[in-house]
């Protein structure tokens, strides 16, 4: 059992968090060589596995609103065992792909384990613990992952490196493992965690939409994914191109902003206890918008030495921001969904990350093609109305979702 701040025992929680480092661990492996790694292990030409990851990604989309839908219907831990399975399956077949056809039904499999991941992962917490104890239990989900995910980049460099070609094929093999740990976890998870409650007469998405507190809420965290994109898509681009500053710089600063996230979670959520959670929130969101401005004061400094120190502190700054607005935005949605429908409601949530995904590489490149100040004029933009309707929203929200109990 996991014993929060609060002195209670989490049933379940311990093994539910062994299958998530068990699951981040095998992800590691291959998300830094994403296209690399299943170009190697099929043989197909990378421009073939480019557009049969983006197809894949496209039908991924559905999964989160299918995910909603099957969480309420069969409980959260069923789904996401189910994602965990899908995506076994999916590394086990990769070596066997041998076309574009293939290749997209795999990489479809796998896609929709990923996104139905998120809504189910985030049920299954809100099972398992109320009040502050979610807040501290998203909190260590958060750790681990990162962790774990920090581990598996390593590990994979050191597979490649002693292995060859040959590594990318072990790479799979590992990863359709670390899945099959993370089930049987689940499975010991579900012994010792509360019964679900029995949903009585779900009514399905036109509830969720017709609760204009929580899509209100949804529109202010679409700003925020938004502003998570910065660091994977936008700086790369702003960095080497714009600011002129050597590839490597763009490394360093991601390893520093994982490594950071995975350290100061637990930190960022103790000072953040006795706070509500959409004003933390939005708090969270200024601090991004001071990020922002910092990205682009850089252009302002002489290249070099100075440039690169820029880049540094925004990164940080941009880190923190991250830090405090993972914890509070997942337990105040968790909290404002009703029992019947939180796989819905959190679906929908999640969605706001798909479309981040899908807006931010070709939206951000358009801006910093056009005039590089522009995308941080058009995040502080989305950003800043977005903290106001939080703070608006404290009074809108139901209480005990805006305060944790217990807090």
């Amino acid at each position: 059992m996991i014993i929060t701040s609060t002195g209670r025992r989490v049933a379940g929680a311990r093994p539910f968090l062994v299958g998530m480092f068990a699951d981040a661990l095998g992800s590691g492996l291959y998300v830094p060589l994403t296209l690399l790694f299943i170009h190697q292990v099929t043989g197909l030409p990378l421009t073939t596995v480019g557009l049969g990851v983006t197809a894949a990604a496209v039908v991924g989309l559905a999964a989160n609103p299918a995910a909603g839908a099957l969480i309420d219907r069969f409980g959260a831990r069923r789904v996401l065992m189910a994602t965990y399975l899908l995506r076994a399956a999916g590394f086990a077949a990769y070596p066997f792909v041998d076309g574009f056809a293939a290749l997209v039904a795999v990489a479809a499999v796998v896609a929709t384990g990923d996104r139905a991941y998120y809504p189910a992962s985030g049920s299954y917490v809100a099972l398992l613990a109320r009040g502050a104890d979610r807040d501290k239990l998203y909190t260590l989900m958060a750790t681990a992952r990162n962790v774990a995910f920090g581990l598996g980049g390593l590990l994979s460099a050191g597979a490649v490196s002693l292995a060859g070609g040959a590594g990318f094929t072990l790479i799979a093999a590992l990863n359709a493992a670390s899945f099959l740990v993370a089930t049987g976890c689940l499975v010991v998870s579900g012994r010792r965690a509360p019964a679900p409650a029995t949903p009585r007469e779900p009514r399905g998405y036109r509830a969720v939409f017709s609760d204009r507190p929580f899509v209100a809420l949804v529109a202010a965290e679409q700003a925020f994914t938004l502003a998570h994109m910065i660091l994977p898509v936008a700086l790369p681009v702003y960095a080497v191109t714009v600011l002129g500053a050597p590839v490597w710089l763009t490394g360093v600063l991601y390893t520093l902003n994982t490594v950071l996230v995975a350290a100061g979670q637990l930190a960022v959520r103790r000072w953040q206890r006795a706070a509500r959670r959409t004003h933390a929130m939005a708090l969270a969101g200024t601090i991004l918008v001071a990020a922002c401005a910092l990205y682009a004061a850089t252009a302002l400094l002489p290249p070099g030495a100075p440039r690169a120190g820029g880049l540094l502190v925004a990164t940080l700054v941009l880190t923190l921001g991250e830090l405090m607005h993972t914890t509070p935005s997942w337990a105040l949605a968790a909290a404002t969904a009703p029992p019947a429908l939180r796989g819905r409601y959190l679906a929908i949530h999640q969605q706001t990350w798909a479309v981040a995904a899908v807006v931010a590489p070709g939206g951000y490149a358009a801006l910093l093609d056009t005039e590089p100040s522009l995308l941080w004029i058009a995040l502080a933009a989305l950003l800043v109305p977005a903290c106001l309707a939080l703070l608006r929203l404290a009074r809108r929200l139901p209480p005990d979702a805006v305060a944790a109990p217990g807090t």
